[in-house]
């Protein structure tokens, strides 16, 4: 960087990029393929390298930031923001978990080379709980042969760095869950299941089998063992993240349905639909939703998060906040198809796609039960980790 040079920020950049991503968005979601193009532009712009340490050389943004930007990446393309944050997110989590600079040579390869990742956590049969993996980590010389499958690898395609969950066992015999960042290997990492789904059609979330994927001790993320800690400690990231998405994709509705009933008239009307009183109910009450969730979301972005003391209060309180968002999400693009009529049904129409993608925001983890369940233990005083979980 020159001198005097004022670097963009985050929402500068999404804002640059949004329109060209906007153009290219029904045609990936028709044909489900990858944006590679986009995240060429998402790298070549910096984007990729806002979580970085500023040490490092990145954008060292804050948390807000990445959230304001990440809405206006999803008003344009739900797909290419969800898939990209699965990478941004990451790092920022990384970065909160390296107290050595033990990752130092990632941050180098995102900064100097364009290196993207890809994150893989979710496992069939875990039911998105991600702290208890599946995946066998057995040691060997110098690190870990892993063996097992993952589920919803998002943003594979364009990835060059892998975020990897496994176990390991402990002296007692226990998982002990462990996390690698580690370069994408030429072998040891097999597609089996290509995405095709009705939402999100644009993220590349693969599904894998690791076969004997040699993983490196230096590709540690933090002690063995953990990884529930790293997700308590930055689950802040994430969780807002995805939030930010699902509420970009919301917002975009609204601007879509409101624009939109300006201009229609009914042979019935001498006015716009736009005068019609239940169509502005409707309207308004979107934009109350969309208040209420941007109120939730920037509370918890804004929240104290030093969690040292209570680590799993904070995860709670960072899950309520994102299915609460995801959810009014959900509401208001229900109520822009319900505004815009039988023709947000049409393949040609964004709503359908915005309601499509939305929809993911309700089924992603953190588990609604279980969060639930968490969170009226933790007011109720009863011990959230208790078994049996239910009595009777």
């Amino acid at each position: 960087m020159t001198a005097g040079h004022v670097r963009p920020s985050a929402v500068d950049i999404a804002r640059e990029l949004a329109p060209s991503l906007a153009d290219r968005a029904a045609e990936h979601d028709r044909e489900s393929s990858f944006p590679h193009e986009n995240f060429d532009k998402l790298v070549s712009s910096g984007y990729t390298a806002l979580t970085v340490p500023k040490d490092h050389g990145g954008g060292g943004i804050t948390l807000e930031e990445l959230c304001r930007a990440q809405e206006i990446l999803a008003g344009a393309c739900s797909s290419t923001a969800f898939a990209v944050n699965m990478h941004i997110h990451g790092l920022a989590m990384i970065a909160a978990m390296d107290q050595e600079d033990q990752h130092a040579w990632a941050y180098r390869a995102v900064v100097q080379d364009g290196a993207v990742i890809a994150g893989g956590f979710s496992e069939p049969g875990i039911g998105g709980n991600w702290w208890h993996p599946t995946t066998a980590a057995t040691p060997v010389d110098g690190g870990y042969l892993l063996n097992g499958r993952k589920g919803f690898f998002t943003g594979f395609p364009a990835a060059t760095l892998l975020f990897v969950s496994a176990a390991d066992k402990d002296d007692r015999g226990r998982p002990k869950p462990l996390g690698f960042l580690l370069p994408r290997p030429e072998k040891g990492v097999e597609v089996i299941a290509e995405w095709d789904a009705a939402g999100m059609r644009a993220t590349g979330s693969h599904a894998l089998e690791l076969k004997d994927l040699y993983a490196d001790s230096r590709y540690l993320i933090g002690d063995a063992g953990q990884l529930p800690l790293m997700f308590m400690r930055g689950v802040h990231w994430a969780w807002c993240s995805f939030a930010s998405v699902f509420l970009g994709t919301a917002q975009a509705a609204l601007d879509y349905v409101a624009a939109a009933q300006r201009e229609r008239r009914l042979a019935v009307l001498d006015r716009t639909i736009a005068h019609l009183p239940g169509v502005q109910f409707r309207v308004a009450d979107m934009a109350t939703k969309l208040a209420a969730a941007r109120a939730h979301l920037y509370a918890a972005v804004r929240a104290d998060h030093s969690v040292d003391v209570d680590p799993l209060g904070h995860y709670i309180e960072m899950s309520v906040m994102k299915n609460a968002v995801c959810k009014l999400a959900h509401e208001v693009v229900t109520l822009a198809l319900q505004v815009q009529g039988g023709s947000a049904l049409s393949s040609k129409n964004p709503l359908q796609r915005m309601y499509r993608d939305v929809v993911a925001g309700l089924l992603v983890p953190p588990n609604s039960d279980l969060t639930a369940e968490w969170s009226g233990k933790q007011s109720l005083g009863v011990p959230v980790l208790d078994e049996p979980r239910w009595g009777g």
